[in-house]
């Protein structure tokens, strides 16, 4: 069995950019790996071209195809039913893993074996491969966690927990990862931190990695998963819009829902 399940939804891509996240898998320093790609319905042919040429060189590569355009939550579900690995690791189908990822992450979980959940720093990649605006995270901070996904990528998570849960929902499609990762965090608090940049988001116009803003209904979608998230755990809360762009307050009743609408008035 694989330790790591490398899981990317593929849709409409252009072929260099898919070409470049293979690749990136396949130069990993370490084995041990497999990487479960499905493609959501592309209405071009060429991502499934470039999927079929790939899992044709290398048996690592497991390949579907589904029939309709099911969305990037459910495409990643039909994603994981083929992951056997311990551990999954999420990688957009644009993007690129540094070649000591995974080795890097496999070093952090030898030294803490007990960890469910570790995630790295991050920067932006562009068209011509220049890499600029690393984000450097704070450790694990349930209370951060409240008001944006600020862990993004990359996330690597035990696969156990991922199935408990219940995979991704429909319907958080832009946010799919952060509703995910709510209830992940409500199982479990062993979560690790590495302090070094090991994925390039790749930044090309109208994506969210050039602007925060590129895909506004992922926002409405973010406050939905964090009011699910309050009902599940029993606490009444007002979720309004933070005092910045994708940010987000959790207004707990105690405070009565005029204070919660005195902070969003301040936060606009």
């Amino acid at each position: 069995m694989p330790r790591f399940s490398v899981v990317m939804p593929v849709c409409d891509v252009e072929a260099r950019w898919l070409e470049r996240a293979i690749r990136s898998v396949l130069r990993q320093t370490m084995s041990g790996w497999e990487l479960c790609a499905v493609d959501d319905g592309s209405p071009s042919d060429a991502p499934r071209s470039v999927l079929k040429a790939a899992a044709a060189r290398d048996s690592r590569l497991k390949v579907r195809f589904l029939p309709a355009n099911l969305g990037i939550g459910l495409a990643s579900n039909a994603a994981l039913a083929m992951a056997r690995g311990e551990f999954v690791a999420f990688l957009d189908d644009d993007d690129e893993l540094h070649p000591r990822c995974l080795e890097a992450v496999a070093s952090y979980i030898d030294g803490r074996p007990d960890v469910d959940l570790v995630y790295t720093d991050e920067d932006k990649i562009d068209l011509d491969g220049n890499r600029s605006g690393a984000v450097r995270k704070p450790d694990w901070s349930p209370e951060l966690f409240l008001t944006h996904n600020y862990l993004c990528h990359l996330v690597v998570c035990r696969r156990e927990l991922i199935e408990r849960v219940g995979w991704f929902r429909a319907g958080f499609d832009g946010s799919q990862d952060y509703d995910l990762l709510l209830r992940v965090t409500e199982l479990t608090n062993r979560i690790g931190h590495i302090p070094d940049v090991l994925y390039h988001w790749r930044s090309v116009p109208g994506s969210a990695a050039s602007r925060v803003d590129a895909k506004p209904y992922a926002f409405e979608r973010s406050k939905q998963a964090l009011r699910d998230a309050m009902a599940r755990r029993g606490i009444e809360a007002i979720v309004t819009d933070g005092g910045e762009i994708g940010k987000f307050r959790v207004v707990r009743s105690a405070l009565g829902a005029d204070s919660a609408q005195d902070l969003d008035r301040a936060g606009e």
